[in-house]
């Protein structure tokens, strides 16, 4: 009776390490927001953002924490690639973390790296910070290297203005707070949606004039990666803000993503990675009057 026990506890045990090391890492989950000046009011369109194409003017793509290693490989994103093609959004962001570590990199996987990254295309262009993982073992100069030849424009405690037909943006982006020199103090312009791109989260609590954002995206904590009943886990940089949706003062809000690999272990369990889309609603001066 007791070696029944003890063989189906195994065999439990068994299933969930199958499952958190090969399963949860590829379920890949597509999460879609509509996002007015008037932040009380974030809905969650995932289900139904098609609905949504005419209420809004802007969509941005939030990529965050792919760690590119041996064991996680350009080919990994393919499902990425394929929903950005399909819902083709104005603007790509990524927050952070390309690869996992410069000393550990596979270099005859830099050419596929980067066409993988070229296929990820958007109208207003790819703008990106950089991680603590990025700057790991001297990979600076790599990754910076990389996600320019990969279309995207690295910013290093700078601002860039963007605008269609419809609406004006300025990004900025913040510098790694653990491994980097970030600045904390950024203008606000005429434009009519301010963001800030930063890795770690925590950095917002050193970011001065943060009412003047109208949304700061993140990634850095991926979430907890491992997130268990009673345990969660959290590491420097992501104490205060964790994983998913803050709201800071009135009007800001605060996105931290779950990311796209893993970290220290190749497993996931009950955070599985995800690729973020946020419609940004239209008149937004007219919304911004709203209760």
């Amino acid at each position: 009776m007791y070696m029944y026990i003890i063989l189906g506890i195994l065999f439990l045990f068994f299933c969930l390490i199958f499952y958190m090391v090969f399963i949860e890492p590829r379920r890949l989950k597509e999460k879609h927001y509509f996002i007015k000046k008037n932040k009380k009011k974030v809905l969650d369109i995932s289900n139904a953002f098609d609905l949504y194409e005419n209420d809004s003017n802007i969509v941005i793509c939030h990529l965050s924490d792919f760690h590119f290693s041996r064991y996680f490989k350009p080919q990994r994103i393919n499902r990425v690639i394929r929903s950005i093609m399909d819902i083709a959004p104005d603007l790509i962001v990524f927050t952070g973390d390309l690869i996992d570590n410069y000393e550990k990199w596979p270099h005859k996987e830099t050419q596929r790296l980067v066409e993988k990254l070229n296929r990820m295309t958007a109208p207003m262009g790819k703008i990106a910070v950089l991680g603590n993982h990025d700057y790991r073992s001297e990979g600076y100069y790599f990754v910076k290297t990389v996600l320019s030849e990969g279309g995207f424009t690295v910013l290093e405690n700078e601002e860039i203005f963007g605008s269609n037909d419809e609406v004006s943006i300025n990004i900025a982006g913040m510098d790694d707070c653990l491994s980097g020199n970030p600045k904390f103090s950024f203008e606000r312009t005429l434009a009519q949606w301010h963001l800030l791109l930063v890795h770690e989260p925590d950095g917002v609590l050193d970011t001065e004039n943060i009412q003047n954002f109208d949304l700061i995206l993140a990634g850095h904590s991926h979430g907890g990666q491992v997130r268990l009943p009673f345990l969660f886990y959290k590491i420097k940089g992501s104490i205060t803000y964790t994983h998913g949706l803050y709201l800071l003062g009135k009007k800001t809000l605060l996105s931290i993503s779950n990311g796209i690999g893993t970290s220290l272990f190749p497993i996931r369990f009950r955070v599985p990675p995800e690729l973020i889309y946020y419609h940004l609603a239209k008149k937004p001066a007219e919304v911004e009057q709203e209760k």
